[in-house]
């Protein structure tokens, strides 16, 4: 069981595309911070009791953010313990059609690019995969709905993020749906003169849907 103090955020967001199955319901994502330089982890670093200096710390890192590029780009994966293993892959530009087009065949017209990945690992004690490292490092909670909306801004249009707290849509909703219920206090019969109609419908206390 985790034991971190400070919390993993976790907002939730719509599907809205009607053709998938998931549609209306809220899928969770990460709500990350703030991107930390390589001298604010080197000071992070520093600060957690290291023996070595901050300037000592980023000259480390600063080394491996040039030989790890460099490694890679030879075929060479790293494995860093305990963390696990970089590694090159290659997003295909154009397939090769048969062995005859091989013998003239450029790799640079074969391969449209090549990227540095991570993969965790995920050997006993220090197996820090996606649902191991969930159990051992992060205590969840829940923050915001996000909802991305088009707004035009001096006459061009553009996407803006929103944030609504959990809590608050929450309380707008049961507010909306007590607003919206029908009275059954008393034991009174709906009235049908003057209008009115059983419970009270006015002031606009039509729930909307959260999110939207």
């Amino acid at each position: 069981m985790a034991t971190n103090e400070i919390k993993l955020g976790i907002n939730l967001r719509q599907n809205k595309n009607a053709r998938n199955s998931g549609y209306g319901k809220y899928y969770p994502e990460i709500d990350t911070q703030t991107t930390l330089s390589l001298r604010g982890f080197a000071k992070h670093m520093s600060d957690h009791g290291s023996i070595y200096s901050l300037d000592i710390i980023e000259g480390v890192l600063k080394k491996i953010t040039q030989c790890l590029p460099e490694l890679i780009s030879q075929g060479v994966p790293v494995r860093m313990e305990p963390l696990g293993t970089f590694l090159p892959t290659c997003d295909v530009e154009k397939p090769i059609l048969n062995i005859a087009a091989m013998e003239n065949a450029d790799p640079n017209e074969v391969v449209k690019g090549v990227h540095i990945r991570f993969l965790p690992y995920g050997v006993e004690d220090d197996n820090i995969t996606s649902r191991r490292f969930k159990q051992e490092f992060c205590s969840l909670e829940f923050r915001n709905i996000v909802d991305t909306v088009k707004v035009t801004v001096d006459g061009k249009e553009k996407k803006v993020t929103t944030l609504k707290p959990i809590a608050t849509a929450i309380a707008e909703y049961k507010s909306g749906h007590e607003a919206s219920a029908p009275s059954t206090g008393g034991g009174s019969q709906p009235s049908t003169g003057g209008g009115n109609t059983g419970g009270n419908t006015g002031g606009g206390s039509s729930h909307e849907p959260i999110g939207d």
